[in-house]
């Protein structure tokens, strides 16, 4: 795997932010013919293959919805060769609204994290795309969407505070980390990301403020305080037996932000069904040495599916 300096990978994951802000698919210039856009849980729910057919995915998204796309910030691992970015769509709502009721048509804005991964040519190879839900997708595939988070001016407004210093110069070079800094926040995220490994909540503690905020972006639930979000997560694990965890993680140029993405297969304790405990988290330092605000994107599990969604 051929290794990207961290300036390369930002200006790769410009492009595909610059196609979502323009609502225009000519600044993809770098996809692999061999894309994998990769299912989640609600809003896309099988893999999407080829350069062609995530153009198609995107350009149905744009038709379908008006909206105001804005980027917050980008985050980097030039030893893994991936980027994330963090942004927001304001003011989401169907074009065509037909007959649908009130409740599935109404302006609603959306949080997202989008991951790319490179191949050794620069190509994007692999899209992870974890957001949550417009209106209408509330309306059609959750049982109780008033359960369902979507972003409130609050939540906007708290992250626009974080914005990324890279989106703040005029060049990257103005931005540049301090490098003690980043690697600080590269340990951090590590260590949050083994906590999604075996639940083993401890690693987090020297991480995390005690006064720690945590919310589930995609079911809305609101945790504060170190203890009590450890104690959701090892009730996590009392029913998770783990056998392959893989994580990827990536620091905000900057050095105010972590991003972690992290997969963990294995079965149901209750169950014994076979099952992939998976999600994206959102670490805010600010200027601090403990993050103040976790932000994740869990998805569901099989058996947590039948509550949460309606019968496709």
């Amino acid at each position: 795997m051929a290794k990207f300096d961290a300036e390369t990978l930002i200006k790769y994951a410009t492009q595909t932010e610059k196609a979502l802000t323009d609502k225009t698919l000519s600044a993809l210039q770098n996809l692999s013919p061999d894309v994998v856009l990769h299912q989640e849980a609600f809003t896309l729910n099988h893999d999407i293959k080829g350069e062609a057919e995530v153009k198609k995915y995107l350009q149905t998204y744009f038709d379908k919805y008006e909206f105001e796309h804005d980027t917050l910030s980008y985050a980097v691992n030039p030893d893994t060769s991936c980027s994330f970015a963090l942004g927001y769509d304001k003011h989401v709502h169907l074009k065509n609204k037909g007959s649908l009721p009130a409740e599935a048509v109404k302006p609603t804005s959306t949080i997202g994290i989008w991951k790319q991964k490179y191949g050794s040519d620069g190509k994007v190879t692999d899209i992870f795309f974890y957001r949550q839900m417009s209106s209408d997708e509330l309306y059609s595939k959750v049982k109780d969407p008033s359960k369902a988070a979507s972003a409130s001016d609050a939540d906007i407004k708290d992250l626009v505070q974080f914005r990324g210093e890279e989106l703040k110069k005029n060049t990257l070079a103005e931005a540049k980390p301090d490098e003690k800094r980043y690697e600080q926040l590269m340990k951090a995220a590590k260590a949050f990301s083994s906590v999604w490994q075996d639940g083993k909540t401890d690693l987090a503690k020297p991480v995390l403020a005690d006064d720690v905020v945590s919310k589930d972006l995609l079911f809305g639930n609101e945790i504060k305080g170190y203890e009590n979000w450890s104690k959701m997560v090892h009730g996590i694990f009392e029913n998770w037996e783990a056998n392959n965890a893989i994580s990827d993680y990536a620091v905000s140029y900057c050095g105010s932000k972590a991003f972690i993405h992290w997969s963990n297969r294995g079965k149901e304790s209750k169950s014994g069904k076979e099952n992939n405990l998976k999600g994206m988290s959102l670490l805010i330092f600010g200027d601090k040495d403990k993050a103040s605000r976790v932000l994740s994107f869990r998805q569901p599990l099989a058996s947590e599916r039948p509550h949460v969604m309606k019968e496709e």
